[in-house]
């Protein structure tokens, strides 16, 4: 998909593959496969690599998610064939040199290291593989020893089965001729070639459990609390009037949750609501932080603010300003070739086009509050959420289960109930 829109004298390019997360031999492959395309080919070294992309006035960036590799790059006008050139080089040819390979597992072990030691990485693992189970979406963030376990062998086996030219979208947007662009991609990825089957992603079996799962965490002064289900993806029917109905309960700093719990109650200084996209479903819920000593009195706020968004009408005012806010903050983001290009990306991975982002703001206006109560009910219901808390059971642990059943863990191993 080519697009121009000559606010500036650069361009935007997108490219992604059927190369995330859920795919591959495990997490530590699929992470270091991220992280090793960036270290260049055999004629390119990565101080090569980022010398280009500087001489090109540019950016360059990789990254992933459970169902795809992208890669984000940017350059001057002027340098649109030196950049497609590039990237094409370094899709179909990556080297994975060793000493530098060996570098980025280091880094990607000291930043496990790092993300392992905050209450936030337990949290959202357990979340996701509470929902998912063995569904690849569950799959946990790569160990250390996996990590030092791969070799560069599996990600050369990973590279040659997932970068696939037949799977493969590249979206450009920015100040160019698009003919001439559409002449000049076919020129640099022409020669790519690669197996025609596409991996495929199986249907998620979500789960739901009525119990809170503590992990216990002595000492903490505070509780992360994540609650989470399985919900449509982009391009689904809800998705619309969910993202809104997100939106009213924890989408920004007038929202019911940072009203009650903070400017209310005074238990937190922020509280929201978050969704994770998947190409199968969308993982959507809600994040807070409280004092250890109010996370039983917090939980029961959370519970009633989802309730009863299931349950009542959002008033007009209330629904009108959390509709402006999201189409306001969605115009802001379409008005840079960078913003245009990730959402266009974004979509067609979805199966959808520039249609659908046309189509938004008209589709959110028409939204009314019965059918955000109702696409509430159907997903934001808190009989049907999977809850995940990290802090000191010893402090909480008795004012939760008066209220619900908890399941308390230390570490990997169950402590009681």
């Amino acid at each position: 998909m080519v697009v121009p829109r000559p606010s500036v004298p650069r361009l935007e390019l997108r490219l992604s593959v059927p190369a995330g997360a859920a795919f591959g031999p495990s997490a530590a492959a699929s992470e270091l496969l991220r992280a090793g395309i960036l270290l260049g080919t055999k004629e390119l070294d990565q101080e090569a690599v980022s010398e280009s992309i500087q001489r090109l006035g540019g950016s360059l960036q990789v990254q992933q998610d459970q169902d795809r590799l992208h890669i984000a790059a940017a350059a001057l006008s002027e340098a649109e064939d030196d950049l497609y050139r590039l990237i094409a080089t370094l899709v179909t040819a990556p080297a994975f040199p060793a000493a530098d390979l060996e570098t980025e597992r280091v880094k990607l072990i000291e930043g496990l290291r790092i993300a392992r030691a905050t209450p936030h990485f337990p949290a959202a693992e357990k979340l996701q593989a509470l929902v998912y189970g063995h569904h690849p979406y569950g799959r946990p963030e790569p160990t250390e020893a996996a990590l030092r376990k791969t070799t560069r062998r599996h990600l050369q086996e990973l590279h040659r089965a997932s970068f696939r030219p037949s799977a493969a979208l590249i979206t450009v947007v920015g100040d160019i001729e698009p003919r001439r662009t559409v002449t000049r991609l076919r020129q640099a990825f022409g020669g790519w070639s690669g197996p025609s089957r596409a991996p495929k992603i199986p249907r998620v079996r979500p789960r739901s459990l009525a119990e809170v799962t503590f992990i216990d965490r002595p000492g903490s002064v505070q509780t992360v609390v994540l609650t989470g289900t399985s919900g449509p993806p982009i391009g689904h029917p809800d998705y619309i009037p969910l993202s809104l109905a997100s939106a009213v309960l924890g989408g920004g700093f007038s929202s019911r949750l940072m009203a009650n719990l903070r400017e209310d109650k005074g238990y937190t200084y922020g509280a929201h609501t978050r969704s994770e996209g998947h190409l199968r479903d969308t993982l959507w819920g809600a994040e807070i932080e409280v004092r250890t000593e109010v996370t039983a009195a917090a939980y029961v706020e959370l519970l009633y603010e989802m309730g009863r968004l299931a349950t009542v009408d959002v008033p007009s005012d209330e629904l009108e300003r959390t509709r402006s806010y999201l189409t306001g903050t969605r115009a802001i983001f379409l008005q840079t070739q960078s913003g245009l290009a990730s959402s266009l990306s974004q979509l067609r991975c979805h199966g959808l086009d520039h249609r659908y982002l046309e189509r938004y703001s008209e589709l959110l206006a028409r939204m009314t509050s019965a059918e955000i109560r109702q696409v509430a009910a159907r997903y934001l219901a808190p009989g049907g959420l999977t809850t995940v808390m990290v802090g000191d059971a010893s402090q909480t642990a008795e004012a939760l289960t008066s209220l619900t059943p908890v399941r308390l863990l230390a570490g990997k191993h169950v402590k009681g109930t």
